[in-house]
């Protein structure tokens, strides 16, 4: 039988190393653990927290007491952080610095091109995804389903889809938009109509940008078989960070129209498109006002304006309600057919 003296000797011992090891492996998580990163503003203010990325003029910053933020770089006097982060300048040139501290003052970077100096206003983007480099493509799109059944009296029945989806890549983007309108009464149709929509972008900057559009659509109650139209045009981004977004796309185009009755009419017209979102309602929100026009330049009087307002508000992360106000107008419509056709719809809507 060992005797209680040893025992109690091994055991204060032991709990003696254990206690060394452990404060050691405090000491040693201290020293390695890193200081916030730091916003100073111009206005004197500083955040602390975590730098996260940035983009088109903004840093996103998840701030310890204010959560995330986006603050416009213009409005930062200084960008300090102790973690990897990787920058891609206006010049093209991308940078990974494990620590760095930029101001509006330029700063000496070492590069494989030599020493070259950088500050804040030269940054395009703060930890590009993959697909900003030309890994890949970043895929965003919405489905709109409105549907409305009605028995009794009267039989009718309303179905209408709206698709837009957009791929997305360093240099170039991909967009489809599809939206169709079905609708009948008593088993009688009282609205056949679809659009077509496919794009191609080649960006030129940051902010302009060549395309081609093909565009197809039909309406049978306003005796238009087929309109198709293939046009080129020069895009402007105005601007791409909230609160507003807006782009431009003026172009020329050739344009195919068949209607009810009527031979193929060929021309050429003006093109453009308007593209305009906000999210002044809510930073999960979006409201928008698109539209696609046509004029014909041998005919001044005949035009084309598609124009589309509305709003998505989130009900769950991925999931909307969306209102939507639809103007068509066509001044070439037949005598007997409006010319501005006009649609209200509110459906549930998913995005990604």
């Amino acid at each position: 039988m060992f005797r209680s003296a040893p025992i109690k000797t091994i055991a204060r011992s032991m709990l003696f190393v254990t206690a060394v090891a452990f404060s050691q492996t405090l000491l040693a998580d201290d020293a390695t653990t890193r200081s916030p990163d730091t916003l100073k503003l111009k206005d004197g203010s500083m955040l602390f927290g975590k730098l996260l990325s940035g983009d088109s003029g903004t840093i996103h910053f998840e701030s310890q007491h204010a959560g995330t933020l986006s603050i416009p770089i213009k409005n930062v006097a200084e960008l300090s952080s102790e973690q990897v982060v990787v920058f891609k300048f206006h010049d093209g040139r991308v940078i990974r610095l494990p620590k760095v501290t930029l101001t509006h003052e330029p700063l000496d970077i070492n590069t494989k091109d030599g020493v070259l100096a950088y500050s804040l206003a030269d940054i395009a983007i703060i930890n590009p995804e993959p697909w900003m480099m030309g890994v890949g493509h970043h895929w965003t799109g919405s489905l709109i389903f409105a549907l409305e059944l009605q028995s009794g009296n009267t039989d009718k029945q309303e179905i209408d889809v709206d698709l837009n989806s957009v791929w997305r890549r360093s240099d170039s983007r991909y967009t489809l938009r599809a939206s169709g309108e079905l609708d009948e009464a008593n088993d009688v149709a009282t609205s056949d109509d679809y659009t077509v929509i496919g794009k191609s972008d080649r960006f030129l900057t940051d902010t302009t940008y060549a395309g081609a559009n093909l565009h197809f659509e039909a309406d049978e109650f306003a005796r238009l078989k087929r309109r198709h139209m293939f046009s080129a045009y020069y895009g402007k981004q105005w601007r791409s960070t909230p609160p507003l977004r807006f782009s431009t796309e003026p172009g020329l185009a050739f344009v195919s129209e068949t209607r009810t009755e009527l031979e193929t009419e060929t021309f050429f017209a003006f093109s453009w498109n308007i593209d305009m979102h906000s999210n002044v309602l809510g930073p999960k929100t979006d409201s928008y006002l698109t539209q696609v026009g046509v004029w014909n330049v041998e005919d001044s009087t005949d035009i084309v304006i598609n124009t589309r307002i509305g709003l998505k508000m989130p009900v769950r992360p991925k999931i909307t309600v969306n209102t939507q106000l639809k103007l068509e107008y066509d001044s070439g419509a037949p005598v007997d057919v409006e010319e501005m056709d006009t649609t209200f719809t509110i459906g549930l809507g998913y995005r990604w």
